[in-house]
């Protein structure tokens, strides 16, 4: 139902006749300014988000911050539909895969330039290849997130596993086997099906280069993607992962398993900017760098934004909004207040600020820097596209749930890879 309504809600757009207030120059508000920011978190980021808009409040008394905030459920769908509806927030935090998505449908954000924020605190590449629609930038990335692997290290060793292992795709299978093999509730991974689709996602990306790419064509072929599905059935048949009938109740919320909060399962994939929620209350993590086949045209580790802050273009107060973005980006007070709410800064300044106040912590340095040394090539904008992800989900969950042999898996996934990507 929920993709029904973001389908429905996208073709809307797709008319373009709600962007059009968007494209023109919204008349400012007199007198006191009130500014609405909308974005996705958990209380980790919510309270020092309130408290740099307290800040800046504080230093700005003619303008009203008001914030609109929950968790990732459901983000998407509300974006989509305020947007249609001209209700959007005036500063939005939106997930890097719908930049382009959004952007497409016609002037939905402000464009930036460096006479509104010192755009030189950022990587001129990154803002490129990340935050960029048609060489216009849309938004800033609220930090540099990479995918990150997390090892419970005692869990490992109780298990006859070496916690210093330099992980292989082979001797994920080998070595994983040992804890379920010693114990029938406990497993390698934590990996629910969505988090099984980015292992895939990798695993093509070294073999073939990416699932789509940026010619709108599926890059690998019938017998690369009976290869992997061969290999993650290994995955299932050596008891690496659990059943998806246990892990999908826990669908883009793997940290909330309770065999993974009980210490049942002793590896995650994650990103940096969610590491430490989603490790939680568990000890004895430290981080691992990914596999990576020999040969391997592309990693497949991803490097992005946490997420990007944009301005809707619609909005009453747009000058104001881009200082708000400023100051949270580059004001020494709001950087230490914020932390590491979305993750190792992107801005320059915000990591030497944080550096210095001993904010960084080692781990997720080193996992960062783990992650850059092997980040491959950004994915295109049409393996990020959402029905392109849905496609590759489907076809996973079908697999996972042992309705689709690997042969068959690779068959179906590039048939209905081909048809979503001519509707595009």
């Amino acid at each position: 139902m929920k993709r029904m309504l973001v389908l429905l809600l996208i073709a809307v757009l797709a008319v373009g006749t709600v962007f059009a207030a968007g494209s023109k120059e919204a008349a400012k508000e007199d007198g006191p300014v009130t500014l609405r920011l909308s974005w996705w978190g958990g209380d980790s980021r919510h309270t020092p988000t309130l408290a740099a808009m307290d800040a800046y409040m504080a230093k700005n008394p003619n303008v009203k911050l008001e914030g609109e905030y929950g968790g990732w459920d459901g983000y998407y769908q509300k974006i989509v539909t305020q947007i249609a509806g001209g209700t959007a927030a005036d500063i939005i935090q939106i997930d890097q895969p719908w930049l382009a998505e959004l952007s497409s449908k016609g002037d939905v954000f402000t464009v930036i330039d460096n006479s509104m924020v010192d755009l030189s605190e950022f990587d001129a590449a990154f803002l490129e290849n990340y935050c960029s629609y048609e060489g216009k930038l849309m938004g800033l990335p609220t930090g540099t997130n990479v995918n990150t692997f997390v090892v419970d290290t005692k869990m490992l060793s109780d298990f006859g596993i070496d916690p210093n292992t330099k992980w292989t795709w082979e001797n994920i299978v080998s070595e994983g086997k040992k804890i379920n093999d010693q114990d029938s509730t406990r497993y390698f991974s934590g990996a629910t099906p969505d988090i099984l689709r980015y292992w895939f996602e990798i695993y093509i990306a070294q073999l073939a280069g990416s699932v789509v790419d940026s010619n709108k064509q599926v890059a690998f072929t019938q017998e690369q993607g009976a290869e992997a599905f061969r290999y993650f059935q290994r995955w299932i048949d050596e008891d690496i992962i659990a059943p998806f009938s246990q892990t999908s109740l826990f669908y883009q919320k793997f940290q909330e398993n309770p065999d993974w909060i009980n210490g049942k399962m002793a590896t995650a994939w994650t990103w940096v900017s969610s590491m430490d929620k989603d490790i939680g209350a568990r000890e004895n993590f430290e981080t691992r760098q990914f596999p990576v086949m020999d040969g391997a045209v592309n990693t497949g580790i991803l490097m992005r934004p946490s997420q990007i802050f944009v301005v809707n273009n619609n909005s009453k107060n747009k000058d104001e909004a881009i200082k708000l973005l400023d100051y949270l980006f580059t004001d020494a007070e709001a950087i230490e207040k914020l932390g590491l709410a979305r993750g190792i800064p992107s801005a320059a300044i915000g990591r030497s600020v944080l550096a210095e106040k001993g904010m960084i912590s080692e781990m997720a340095e080193k996992a960062t820097n783990e992650g850059i040394a092997q980040a491959g090539d950004p994915q295109s904008v049409y393996q990020m596209n959402s029905e392109v992800m849905q496609v590759m989900q489907d076809v996973i969950d079908e697999f996972g749930f042992g309705r689709l042999t690997p042969e068959e898996a690779s068959t179906k996934l590039i048939k209905n890879l081909e048809a979503t990507l001519a509707s595009l």
